[in-house]
């Protein structure tokens, strides 16, 4: 995994949302998952939420571990004020945030993890070339 392809996946929300639940078990509605942000930052802004019964707008952070947060110093960044949502991989540390963390691990299709990995792997010169019978 990278935090690319964690970010791709949240932009075109590729992962099981039935269910969503927080990893404090918080009900989770992802209404907009913002919008992917090339600049300095979060990595998506603008982004609107519902967890219960309040609905929530503004950046979401990726890592693709919980303790990123931590090793990158987001606490102590202004540019991480608005957070609402911390999307990580796998939540591998109890962090004590003011939002809610959401790990996608498990709700990411294994079939699109072996896809992505074969087609970044791939010698040919094209990687799906041995796909092209299929489109």
């Amino acid at each position: 995994m990278t935090e690319r392809l964690l970010q791709y996946i949240w932009q075109f929300q590729y992962f099981s949302t039935a269910n969503l639940l927080t990893v404090e078990e918080e009900v989770l509605q992802v209404i907009y998952p913002g919008f992917l942000n090339t600049n300095q930052g979060p990595d998506f802004l603008e982004a609107k939420i519902k967890v219960k019964d309040t609905a929530w707008a503004g950046n979401v952070e990726l890592h693709l571990k919980s303790s990123d947060w931590n090793t990158h110093k987001h606490t102590d960044d202004k540019n991480y004020s608005n957070i609402i949502l911390h999307v990580v991989w796998q939540n591998d540390a109890d962090i004590n945030l003011s939002f809610p963390v959401l790990e996608l691990q498990n709700r990411v299709s294994k079939f699109l993890l072996r896809r992505y990995d074969e087609l970044m792997n791939a010698t040919n010169f094209i990687p799906c070339e041995k796909n092209i019978h299929q489109v």
